[in-house]
């Protein structure tokens, strides 16, 4: 598994044991529940879990010890925004993209292209800043970059940014579509939706490399019991 970020297309046979997981949301207030995803992940699918860390929060010395020791323990680090939150809902597409997916956790929909710059390029450095290793990849929460390019976002440093269809390299401008599994579902609504996404995109996974995104609360919300089967299926994804 490439740390971080996805594969090139491959046939089924010949892929990895394992998708690329990863943790979103990684602020103070998650951590104890992301240590519990982690041991879960630990028991079903041994592997590197990529963490995706959102800096503009209270950080304590010791959830940053927190950090470093998962850093330590070969799972990569993520930038992801930097509070979460968007700071205003701003136009048409970020008021649909509010109401149907992301609630205000859309970052970057707020802000301008050299705002964007701005925010992923203070993320990465604040990781310089507190002794962690400098990540590559950086994910827009709600996966929404927002209007601005990849010679744009170069000078942030990161070599890579995850959307909700793939990866974007930042040095070449090539993209690299993957496939999506998910299981926030916290309404009735969610739970088809996303059950229903999920079984495209596994037929998707013929041909694109595949990614297994987890939130915080997944493990405790009402597609827990996907989320069980999907990590055993991981462990044999030859099979």
């Amino acid at each position: 598994m490439t740390k971080g970020g996805g594969r090139g297309s491959r046939p089924l046979s010949r892929w990895p044991v394992r998708p690329d997981i990863s943790i979103h949301d990684v602020m103070p207030e998650t951590l104890d529940r992301v240590a519990e995803q982690l041991d879960l992940i630990e028991r079903h699918c041994p592997g590197p879990v990529t963490l995706l860390v959102v800096p503009g929060k209270e950080w304590t010395d010791s959830d940053l010890d927190r950090l470093r020791a998962w850093a330590a323990d070969g799972h990569p680090l993520a930038g992801h925004g930097w509070t979460h939150r968007a700071r205003h809902i701003r136009g048409l597409k970020h008021r649909l993209h509010s109401l149907f997916i992301s609630r205000d956790c859309a970052e970057h929909l707020a802000l301008s292209p050299s705002e964007i710059v701005d925010l992923m390029t203070r993320n990465r450095q604040w990781f310089t800043d507190h002794h962690l290793p400098a990540p590559e990849l950086y994910v827009p929460p709600a996966w929404a970059l927002g209007p601005v390019s990849a010679t744009e976002l170069r000078p942030t440093g990161f070599e890579r940014v995850e959307t909700i269809s793939g990866h974007l390299d930042l040095a070449t401008g090539r993209f690299q579509r993957s496939a999506l599994i998910g299981f926030e579902a916290a309404s009735a609504w969610q739970m088809p939706a996303l059950k229903i996404s999920n079984a495209l995109n596994r037929l998707l996974a013929v041909r694109w490399p595949l990614r297994i995104a987890l939130h915080p609360n997944d493990h405790r919300l009402p597609l827990a019991a996907d989320l069980h089967r999907w990590l055993i299926r991981s462990a044999s994804f030859n099979d």
